[in-house]
């Protein structure tokens, strides 16, 4: 097939990357440089980028269109193309805030488009962030460049990926790309109101950052409205609130299981991370219309002595709330149990989510009083082991 107009776009990765025209279409070749072409580990790569990218298709991702021969440049990724300038350029011209913030949102909706089909970028840099001459749309070049060495990868490009990225040691989550779009948020120098977006997605270890591109724009949107003094705002302490959302949620799950299923013979586990709560060894009371919750817990034989401990430090509920005099004792030993068993908030959310896979499938329902006691009593404690 041959290609007309072609002009090449520099880069120091193993890839050639080129524009030019497939009869009348404007399109971006990417091939192999010739010192490449023939090593079939790299031919390999390149037809797996093509299979894994191929089907997406987002108005702000460079569409995969199909795998050709093209003369001169041997085999190669074919993509649309429309005339553009990179993110470094574009930048370079002056933009106002409201144009660089649009670009921005635009950039965050073309990587939320990829995690929520089950992909991270993991190298997102500016160089390769395309915005059309037209009209100023982003186009981000979905394709992990390689290159020969470590060496080889400028330190202009180096500087977006996070961390983890670079050294290859961990499986890359969406907290990667949030690195790099922090990263690119400082490159735009957008002013001093915007330090603790950049702060909540660029620090070194990954579970101090936002959690998804969903928290870093309600972040970068309303950052007006957050101060750095309020501890509340901080990633840390979001991971802290957002952990103590999800530990909560598991342990209603617990109760219903364990309450309103007392009749059952069969114990039902979560996983190895569940907590040590027991099944329910009373049977529901037969006023199923007072809504309350009857039963108690069991506490395991090597915690009896806590769990009493605990209780004498418990106050006591009454009514709807009764099942509370049996649940907070044998809970706050579970939460110990969670927070002793990790310092690393990453490892701790792990065993919160496979608790929480195990038992979601059984919730029940409490009413809005004892939801809301039950809220109470676990905020109180975990606020007391801050």
């Amino acid at each position: 097939m041959t290609v007309t107009d072609m002009q090449e776009i520099k880069t120091a990765s193993i890839q050639k990357l080129t524009t030019g025209k497939d009869g009348g279409q404007d399109v971006l070749l990417v091939s192999l440089k010739e010192a490449y072409q023939s090593k079939p580990q790299y031919q390999r790569a390149l037809k797996k980028e093509f299979d894994r990218c191929k089907d997406f298709d987002h108005q702000h991702l460079l569409k995969f269109l199909a795998m050709k021969d093209v003369e001169g440049l041997g085999t190669c990724i074919e993509m649309e193309w429309e005339d553009s300038r990179s993110l470094l350029e574009y930048l370079d011209e002056g933009h106002s805030e409201d144009e660089k913030k649009r670009v921005i949102s635009q950039i965050a909706s073309a990587l939320e488009y990829l995690h929520g089909n089950g992909m991270v970028h993991g190298a997102l840099d500016p160089t390769f962030i395309f915005v059309t001459k037209k009209t100023d749309e982003v186009k981000v070049l979905n394709l992990r460049l390689r290159y020969a060495d470590s060496m080889s990868m400028p330190n202009s490009s180096l500087r977006f990926i996070a961390p983890e990225a670079k050294d290859g040691t961990v499986t890359l989550d969406a907290r990667a790309d949030v690195y790099s779009l922090g990263m690119i948020v400082k490159a735009m120098n957008l002013g001093n109101e915007y330090d603790q977006v950049i702060d909540g997605s660029c620090s070194f270890g990954r579970s101090e950052r936002y959690a998804s591109i969903e928290d870093f724009m309600e972040a970068f949107e309303h950052h007006r409205y957050s101060r750095k003094s309020e501890t509340t705002s901080s990633p840390v302490n979001r991971k802290m609130v957002g952990l103590v959302a999800a530990i909560a949620v598991l342990v209603v799950i617990a109760v219903v299981l364990l309450f309103s299923r007392g009749g059952q013979s069969d114990q039902q586990t979560a996983s190895n991370d569940s907590t040590e709560i027991a099944n329910n060894e009373q049977s529901q009371s037969s006023d199923t219309s007072s809504n309350s919750v009857s039963g108690s817990v069991a506490p395991s034989p090597d915690s009896t002595d806590n769990a009493q401990q605990a209780a004498a430090q418990t106050p006591q509920y009454t009514g709807d709330l009764v099942f509370l005099n049996n649940l907070v004792p044998q809970m706050h030993i579970d939460i110990d149990k969670i927070y002793a068993s990790s310092t690393d908030p990453d490892q701790i959310h792990k065993k919160v989510a496979i608790y929480y896979k195990g038992l979601r499938k059984t919730l029940g329902s409490l009413n809005e009083e004892q939801f809301a006691a039950f809220d109470k009593a676990f905020s109180d404690y975990i606020k007391s082991k801050q």
